[in-house]
């Protein structure tokens, strides 16, 4: 039975949460773009995407000991402001530029958030590096987990059987999981565990040690080098064919009885791999594991018994039809985003926001300033502070916990709920009162002069001019509710919202219509109610972001 597509209305509460679970937050210019399309236009536009990004660049400096900063104490090869992915790290001169790169990575993948394009591009890529991540201070080789990372993208909408065979032979991922010391005379069964337990299949799912044992020879053969002869070179991925097991691989019953017929020469490795997963994909198991997968990023953390009857399963045999296709998940994706259960009313509002998808959610649904390329020193430094913001709030960029990914995904019965415990808690409080209250400013000791002791900070004028009529109170605390709350709240709420913060506790809406329009008209007014806009649209949203239904989307 095929997936039932989505027949009802698709007005702004449908619209707005399809662009929340796609995009990190909606913004009242995400809302505007796709005003009045159809679903299938709408999932269509999020689904049209390249990978046009440009590469992280050097905005890092080096204290001499006497607080003086300059860029060339540090990785002194790559010019200030240039990309760093193409130059060749120096030997013998400390201190070792391999840190300060991983973090400017980790920073411009947040700016890519930051900055994403209306599609799905940063979503399916998070997704991707969630499902089968590899984590940078442990692969510490930078240039190898930047072009991991640009795999994901450009692979994040294709055929998830060619990503795999990518990442079979992705450096950053033999780094991570010992794949370079895997060898015909010692295999390391590490990768050919994680990638049918974590990456294809599932855990229990049926193969057994054996098919460990014999995919690890599979994948024997391939490491990672900086050197060619005696010249240091950026890494490089090669195969070694007298390294690599060329023995027939036997597989168990799982796997249809199986035989990888061993290969030699230069290819054998690449052949031999691209035989393991036509093999693992053949098996009906990884179609269902991987549209789960999707279904707890996409949809819910928890999979109910009929929704593995209704989606799942014909989801998962969808993917089996487009096995050869190209573009394999943009049809799976666009057949789970039009389905009648992603639009089902107890779908919509039932995960507990990540701190990426709450963090860059109120950046972009607020319209908070950040800083332009014109100063990138500045933009990497505030891209570090919602790095750091996000970490401490158990999710940081790069650096997922461990090869199984985040355990709000996996780990049953809590999921999504393991994002709020009595610390995260607290963290996740910070980021509301830094990005809603204090904002962001730039350290003095920046190396660029103009970009020293800049403020970003949300202009909560600016922000409700977008809305519909934010001098009436009652429709801008509805549509602020609409934009921020995961879950409709009573009109009860929503009134002691507008007297509380807006009306000051004066019955009469005009007390606000009169001091908005006051202020609009004159920023600089001296009336005392009028002059306090600003911070009676402060107090409301501060108070809205301290919501539960604020953690919710």
């Amino acid at each position: 039975m095929p997936v039932q597509p989505y027949s009802g209305p698709f007005g702004k509460p449908e619209l707005r949460h399809l662009l929340r679970r796609t995009l990190f937050g909606a913004s009242p210019a995400d809302m505007a773009h796709f005003d009045g399309m159809s679903l299938d236009d709408v999932v269509n536009e999020l689904l049209a995407f390249t990978n046009n990004t440009t590469p992280p660049i050097k905005a890092y400096v080096e204290d001499n000991g006497t607080g003086v900063y300059s860029p060339a104490l540090i990785d002194p090869v790559v010019p200030f402001g240039e990309p760093w992915i193409n130059y060749v790290r120096l030997l013998g001169s400390p201190p070792n530029p391999i840190p300060k790169r991983n973090e400017s990575l980790q920073y411009w993948w947040v700016g890519q958030l930051v900055h994403q394009e209306r599609n799905l591009r940063e979503k399916l890529t998070l997704f991707w590096a969630n499902h089968m991540p590899i984590q940078f201070s442990i692969v510490f080789m930078p240039e190898s987990s930047y072009w991991y990372c640009q795999m994901l993208r450009d692979g994040c909408k294709g055929n998830v059987r060619d990503l795999l065979v990518q990442l079979a032979k992705d450096g950053a991922m033999l780094i991570y999981l010992n794949g370079i010391y895997n060898m015909a005379s010692a295999p390391d069964e590490n990768f050919g565990r994680e990638v049918m337990e974590l990456f294809t299949l599932g855990v229990d799912s049926g193969y057994t040690q054996d098919d460990v044992a014999a995919a690890a020879r599979v994948f024997t053969g391939w490491t990672v080098t900086e050197w060619s002869g005696m010249t240091r070179i950026l890494p490089t991925v090669v195969f070694d064919p007298n390294m690599h097991d060329q023995n027939d691989k036997q597989f168990s019953s799982f796997f249809n009885d199986t035989v990888i017929q061993g290969q030699g020469g230069a290819n054998g490795g690449s052949l031999e791999i691209e035989a393991f997963m036509d093999m693992v994909f053949a098996n009906e198991t990884s179609s269902k594991f991987i549209v789960r997968e999707l279904y707890r990023w996409f949809v819910r953390t928890d999979v109910a018994p009929e929704v593995e009857t209704d989606l799942i399963e014909p989801l998962a045999q969808l993917f089996r039809d487009y096995t050869s296709s190209p573009n394999q998940m943009e049809v799976v994706l666009k057949t789970l985003l039009t389905s009648d259960h992603f639009f089902s009313a107890d779908v919509r509002g039932c995960m507990v926001k990540n701190p990426v998808d709450m963090t860059i959610g109120l950046i972009r649904s607020t319209g908070m300033p950040m800083p332009t390329p014109d100063h990138f020193e500045a933009q990497y430094n505030v891209w570090s502070k919602l790095q750091i913001m996000m970490a401490d709030a158990s999710q940081s960029i790069g650096e997922p916990p461990n090869v199984a990914g985040w355990p709000a995904y996996y780990q049953a019965p809590l999921y999504d709920l393991l994002w709020m415990d009595s610390a995260t808690t607290a963290k996740r409080k910070v980021i509301f009162e830094r990005i809603g209250v204090t904002g962001m400013v730039t350290p003095m000791e920046l190396y660029t002069v103009a970009d020293r002791g800049l403020m970003f900070k949300i202009n909560y004028v600016d922000m409700v001019a977008q809305y519909q009529d934010p001098a009436d109170p009652n429709a801008l605390v509805q549509e602020a509710a609409d934009m921020f709350f995961g879950v409709a709240v009573s009109p009860t709420v929503l009134g002691q919202l507008k007297t509380q913060y807006l009306l000051q506790g004066q019955v009469s809406d005009y007390y606000w219509t009169s001091a908005y329009n006051t202020y609009v008209a004159d920023p600089a007014t001296t009336d005392p109610t009028a002059s306090q806009v600003p911070a009676m649209l402060q107090s409301l949203f501060q108070a809205m972001f301290q919501a539960a239904e604020f953690q919710l989307h």
